[in-house]
């Protein structure tokens, strides 16, 4: 295979024309087996879009594609978080294809099992191997030696499964140098983060002119109070991320931001909108008042370390307000709720900086966004920036359980080294893709492991459609 080389058994790939055998590599580099089992119901895939054969036929595609399931599920350990109907699912669709590949060997001689078994022993020994092969013979399998330019080496796919990283240093041994408070060297805000809170700010502006400015403009000063406290916040976080700030200042005007609180006179009387924004003020004050408490304790050597943030009543009514936006076009409810995520993501970005570590121990807050994982490295979504060549420490909690009603989670720590960053706009995101630093056979396995038994759950949830008839 140019570029790659699989240690499970592509045997029968190798028997193929050099024309369909580049098919058959790619398809077996980028399909997962429910993708392979729809490539063989339609006849189609995108490996087949991306060579042109002239003359191919649906047999030849057939091969192709059986070829490539026989590679794929003995690819497999033999032991995974599986239940016996995913299982059993496994080893037919196995036997399957090894009936449409060897049903010209056989003329008129029955394909039962134990003809199979006899054939493949002598003509494709990798196969009859895995069949009987147990988990404490299993090997890392799928694994694709690197060549030039090719830096994959396994498989990549998704389970059941969250993360949290820390970083622990700067690329290539770097000495980094600390400003008026130490910084963990994470970019919170970064272009995706200032754009979408640059965004959000100007729709609340907007729908506070549009609501208020003519008919309370009174009122109106009030909101713009409360948009000068936000973004004094964010201001001050920035410093603390990046390490510069005018620390006693900072001091100064969050101490009066807390001991001044918003004057509610002007809303006159209409205690409906009052009451909210109270609530929506409380969480701009309890963010203000940690943050306070973060400076006055940390150093330009030391972060201070707080817990995460308690959830307050607007983080509880939010979801109802929202719904109401639905059949209600009031700006000023519009703005309310710009106003909550502007201040969801400032308090996002305020644990990340102070509760980083704290988070560690707690899985929940940990972040189920990624893009994918193999035994070698894994890729995250992530907001915040670092660099490449950075070096993390991954949190990972995997699910290790066969039975889906039943989660059983391992805890994996995981020293990584940041190798690739892909701004995501679509995703409002930056994709950070990380390379596994002498990972353990422990944690390789448990991944691989989780990932292999996700993505046979996934190929025998679609079963159901695959087989259906046109």
């Amino acid at each position: 295979m140019p570029g790659t080389h699989y240690d499970n058994d592509h045997s029968f790939i190798e028997d193929l024309s050099f024309d369909l055998k580049v098919v058959a590599n790619r398809m077996i580099r980028d399909d997962s087996l429910e993708m392979l089992l729809l490539n063989l119901r339609s006849l189609h895939g995108k490996a087949f879009e991306s060579f042109y054969i002239e003359g191919i036929t649906q047999a030849d595609k057939e091969r192709v594609i059986h070829a490539c399931i026989i590679a794929k599920i003995t690819s497999f350990d033999k032991t995974l978080y599986l239940i016996s109907d995913h299982q059993q699912f496994l080893i037919e669709t196995l036997y399957s294809s090894l009936r449409a590949l060897l049903q010209r060997y056989f003329d008129d001689r029955p394909l039962t099992e134990e003809n199979i078994l006899r054939y493949i022993k002598i003509s494709h020994p990798r196969t009859y191997e895995w069949i009987h092969r147990t988990d404490e013979e299993s090997k890392r399998k799928l694994a694709i030696h690197k060549r030039r330019d090719n830096n994959r080496r396994y498989f990549r796919y998704k389970a059941d499964l969250k993360y949290h990283f820390i970083r622990i240093g700067s690329h290539e041994g770097i000495e980094e140098l600390q400003g008026d408070i130490y910084s963990s060297g994470i970019q919170h805000f970064t272009e995706i983060v200032n754009e979408k809170l640059d965004l959000l700010m100007r729709n609340y502006q907007k729908n506070i002119h549009d609501a208020l400015a003519n008919s309370f403009p009174s009122a109106y000063q009030l909101f713009l109070v409360v948009m000068e406290r936000v973004e004094y916040l964010r201001h001050v976080l920035n410093g603390v991320s990046v390490g510069h700030l005018p620390l006693e200042d900072a001091k100064t005007a969050l101490r009066e931001t807390l001991d001044n609180e918003i004057d509610c006179s002007s809303l006159h009387g209409n205690i409906r909108t009052e009451s909210i924004l109270r609530d929506f003020d409380e969480k701009i004050q309890q963010i203000s008042r940690n943050t306070l408490i973060l400076i006055e304790n940390s150093t330009p050597h030391r972060l201070y370390e707080g817990p995460v943030l308690e959830k307050l009543k607007i983080d509880r009514d939010i979801k109802a307000y929202k719904e109401k936006k639905k059949s209600n076009n009031s700006s000023l409810l519009m703005s309310f709720i710009d106003l909550y995520h502007y201040a969801l993501l400032l308090e996002k970005i305020y644990n990340n900086i102070s509760a980083s570590n704290y988070i560690i121990i707690f899985p929940e807050y940990w972040s189920s966004d990624y893009h994918d994982a193999s035994p070698g490295g894994f890729s995250l979504y992530s907001q915040f920036l670092v660099e490449v060549n950075d070096i993390l420490e991954l949190f990972l909690q995997v699910n290790i359980s066969s039975d889906p009603e039943k989660p059983v989670y391992e805890i994996l720590h995981q020293r990584s080294k940041v190798i690739r960053i892909n701004a995501r706009q679509d995703l409002g995101a930056y994709q950070i893709s990380c390379q596994f630093i002498n990972a353990t056979e422990h944690n390789m396995g448990i991944l691989r492991k989780a990932l292999q038994s996700q993505e046979i759950v996934d190929a025998f949830n679609s079963a159901g459609f695959i087989d259906e008839q046109d």
